[in-house]
């Protein structure tokens, strides 16, 4: 039986060009001459490649390897490594002609060298010969074993041909986010109002991040449920008029959503303008009242009002008697002109309503 190490050192010579033009998360184009297909004859027949897959599950090279995914030419294991796994087309990558180097170095380079880590998941490896890998959270490693399969082994269980795990390598990349939606509806923006109680938040991005998405709440808003599926559910509950959430990609922030509440308050001030000479009277059982109610019909109660003149200066504070949904204030006679009553509200929220008094 021809081992399946062999059949990857004869890779560069049984492969075809490949016209494709490929791009690394950052968007660094990579060169074309690095880039190439299987072809679906030759060396690489099927029956040979099912032989090899079936060596591999039997043991041949250890016996940590499972296998993931069958045997395949669509893509190789820089190209699952380095490119398929973060969301491109399934391809096929060729290390020796600098098929690897845009992704690790250059302008703008989407992966940043640093130590192994048994724990870390999605770290790329690279082997001292020809190979890549991905590193696993159970501190297993996946990678595709050239036209042959997906599969998943302990670090040293692979051909000889591959050589020794070299260096590893994080994501250094910001998958854009293509589309937002808040309770089923597309928002655009960071800054969206909403209501308290729960919410839904689906987020959809253009490429897979390796290390999420993950969520966190903010300050006014918490976390219900999270699959770091791009899905989260929240609630808006305080402490102040405003909350939100965060979003990470490999491990670092990348995009904030913050929610504030619409206060609702509906402020009515009557008689306006008042003729009642230089006495204005707002009574708890009439229409002349001060009243705030929120979006899903709750109080909004008013702590404070405050008298204003024309140049916005206090003249006065009132503690309001309020009872129920009503709020009342009695002002000072003696005055004519414009004035402004300020009413500030428990969520935080201030409204201010111009007040006309004549004779």
């Amino acid at each position: 039986m021809n081992k399946i190490y062999i059949i990857t050192l004869l890779t560069h010579l049984c492969i075809g060009i490949c016209d494709a033009q490929v791009n690394t998360p950052n968007g660094v184009a990579v060169p074309p001459s690095a880039l190439f297909v299987y072809p679906n004859s030759g060396n690489y027949t099927n029956a040979q490649l099912q032989a090899d897959q079936n060596a591999i599950q039997n043991g041949l090279y250890g016996p940590s390897c499972i296998i993931l995914a069958n045997y395949s030419r669509q893509y190789n294991c820089h190209g699952y490594a380095w490119h398929v796994s973060t969301g491109g087309a399934q391809i096929c990558i060729d290390q020796a002609l600098g098929g690897i180097t845009p992704y690790v170095a250059g302008v703008n380079p989407s992966y940043t060298q640093t130590n192994y880590n048994s724990t870390i998941g999605k770290l790329r490896v690279r082997y001292s010969i020809d190979h890549s890998a991905v590193t696993t959270y159970d501190g297993k490693f996946i990678s595709k074993w050239g036209p042959g399969p997906l599969v998943k082994h302990s670090a040293l269980d692979v051909p000889p041909g591959y050589g020794n795990p070299s260096t590893c390598w994080t994501c250094n990349y910001v998958p854009p986010l293509t589309s937002v939606y808040l309770d089923g509806k597309l928002i655009s923006g960071s800054f969206q109002n909403t209501t308290w109680g729960s919410h839904n938040m689906q987020i959809f991005w253009g490429l897979d991040p390796d290390t999420g998405p993950t969520f966190s709440s903010t300050a006014g808003s918490t976390i219900i449920n999270n699959q770091n599926s791009g899905t989260v559910n929240f609630t808006f509950n305080g402490p102040s008029n405003n909350g939100g959430l965060s979003i990470a990609f490999c491990g670092a922030p990348r995009h904030s959503f913050t929610f504030f509440k619409p206060s609702g308050a509906k402020m009515q001030v009557y008689p306006n303008p008042a003729e009642d000479e230089d006495v204005i009277t707002i009574l708890s059982e009439a229409p002349e009242d001060i009243q705030a109610v929120n979006l899903d019909n709750q109080v909004n109660r008013i702590k404070k009002i405050s008298l204003l003149d024309d140049r916005q200066r206090v003249l006065q504070d009132y503690l309001p008697n309020a009872e129920g949904n009503m709020t009342t204030v009695k002002l000072n006679a003696g005055l004519k002109g414009t004035y402004y009553l300020k009413a500030a509200f428990e969520d935080g929220t201030v409204q201010t309503k111009r007040v006309l008094i004549e004779k």
